[in-house]
């Protein structure tokens, strides 16, 4: 069992992000699970550049850190997306990071592997928005949305204990879901989302340009 954390703070591992989800995966470790913290400020992740490669050709032309990240998320079972809130979203390191993920929301390949979402602010912008979509970058994507945690900071590195045992209570929670292989029905959700339903009319109107998107759906048989 591998659970993965991707932390979009700046902070490293001194920051309130990092603790909470460091909390999360050692409770995760206690239960056996293998775990691992990509911290995104680490690595080189250039902007996507929204040439459309990805679409038409099925990957990204960029040589940087990206493909590595995403293979860690397919080889895991829970993945785990962290961020703060400093100005109403999540920070540009995970939405960079998000932005290149675009051929992972048009393809959706996190079938059987479960998400959560944690996010922490100091009282500035909607936290919950934030976590939940996080959480929605992972579900669009097939992942089982095992749940969130959103907390109040008092400083930048000041968090409440009754936080931290949220985190252990979430990492318990994503083992539990990992070993009962719970499932949902995920094509009947997606088929009444407003996202699913655009992005079919997006690739069956453009199939001439959306190739690898076309081809997945048909065989999916959501075209």
């Amino acid at each position: 069992m591998y659970v993965l954390a991707i932390v979009g703070s700046p902070h490293s591992d001194w920051g309130c992000t990092y603790r909470l989800t460091r909390r999360m995966l050692e409770e995760c470790e206690s239960l056996g699970a293998e775990t691992e913290i990509i911290l995104l400020q680490n690595h080189k992740i250039n902007y996507c550049k929204g040439c459309g490669s990805c679409l038409v050709k099925g990957r990204c032309p960029q040589k940087d850190d990206v493909e590595t990240i995403q293979g860690k998320m397919m080889e895991a079972d829970g993945i785990v997306m962290a961020s703060p809130v400093y100005f109403m979203h999540v920070t540009g390191l995970m939405k960079n990071f998000i932005d290149r993920c675009l051929p992972m929301g048009h393809r959706p390949s996190l079938h059987g592997k479960y998400g959560a979402a944690v996010s922490v602010y100091l009282g500035v912008g909607d936290v919950e928005a934030v976590a939940r979509y996080m959480l929605n970058f992972l579900t669009f994507q097939g992942a089982y949305p095992v749940g969130m945690l959103t907390a109040l900071a008092h400083n930048i590195m000041e968090l409440r204990e009754e936080d931290l045992d949220r985190a252990a209570d979430l990492g318990r929670e994503m083992v539990q879901a990992i070993t009962e292989k719970r499932t949902f029905d995920w094509e009947r959700l997606m088929r009444r989302s407003e996202e699913f339903q655009a992005m079919k009319k997006l690739i069956s109107e453009g199939k001439d340009f959306f190739k690898k998107d076309y081809e997945y759906w048909k065989e999916k048989g959501w075209i």
